[in-house]
């Protein structure tokens, strides 16, 4: 008969992903194009080989290698969600948003058409999967640059024919200039209408300034809280699903630090009776 060959210990066994990225080493890519898309954020065009795609599993991140710019001189690694689709060939974007004192967003802006950028996919970086079996209603819940994660869920629920579950996304930001994806947010609720909702929140803006609720989404001042979630999130389920982005304050906030797939007791998710069988942390 034939020989089956040993596939060994686990620890012996390589992560085998669907991206075109290798698992286990950096690979340079130059940076191709870049557009500004708010005063803090820009998005970075990065070319792969022709005809090919990035394949990248949705709600996955990648790793990006900043050399030099950590403390004493490391070098500095951030992960990083594609916002452009799965599909796009030649190509993957990514949006980054400027933070003071963060050093890689920092090096990120200074970079030059051309310039050469290292990446890495690796298996900690693979959250929860489409179609997320087993649910049947999803809270995405996010602030800042947490939206980039929530938009590639957004991506394969929106636009996957066939899927006609219930979405709530729930955004926070400081103010309406912060805000990143919003035409494409307000694109995804005027097209599923039924299926989408969209609640914008503002940190640090009053909504006297003509900026407030529309058909296609509404717009609440202040934190994203117990009190917003408890009106807006889909309750409690086997069949519900929370989805997390956010720094980490907002994770230690909310569900516990990212790090740990466990919901925290005491966080406000907690509180309201989610299980850790509900929440998933993206990247």
């Amino acid at each position: 008969g034939p020989v089956v060959q040993p596939i060994g210990e686990p620890h012996e066994i390589e992560y085998a992903s669907c991206c075109w990225l290798p698992a286990n080493t950096w690979t340079e890519l130059p940076l191709c194009g870049r557009f500004e898309c708010t005063h803090d954020s820009t998005v970075y065009e990065f070319e792969l080989p022709r005809c090919t795609s990035l394949n990248l599993p949705a709600c996955s991140c990648l790793l990006l290698q900043a050399p030099g710019v950590g403390p004493d001189g490391t070098d500095a690694v951030r992960p990083y969600t594609p916002i452009s689709e799965n599909c796009m060939l030649g190509k993957f974007q990514l949006l980054i948003k400027r933070y003071e004192g963060a050093a890689v967003s920092q090096y990120m802006y200074r970079l030059k058409l051309g310039d050469k950028v290292r990446f890495k996919h690796i298996k900690f970086n693979v959250k929860k999967q489409y179609p997320f079996p087993g649910v049947r209603t999803i809270s995405l819940v996010c602030a800042g640059s947490g939206i980039t994660p929530v938009y590639q869920a957004l991506l394969k629920l929106m636009n996957t024919p066939g899927d006609t579950r219930q979405v709530v996304l729930l955004n926070g930001n400081r103010a309406k200039e912060d805000m990143l994806l919003f035409e494409e947010l307000r694109e995804f609720a005027r097209l599923n209408p039924n299926r989408l909702t969209v609640v914008h929140c503002f940190s640090q803006e009053p909504l006297s300034n003509g900026f407030c609720s529309t058909d296609e989404y509404i717009v609440e001042h202040g934190r994203i809280d117990e009190d917003k979630m408890r009106r807006y999130l889909f309750p409690p389920a086997d069949d519900t699903c929370v989805m997390v982005c956010g720094l980490p304050i907002m994770y230690d906030l909310w569900c516990g630090p990212r790090a740990e797939p466990e919901l925290k007791e005491g966080t406000v998710l907690h509180r309201l009776g989610y299980t850790s069988k509900m929440i998933a942390k993206l990247q």
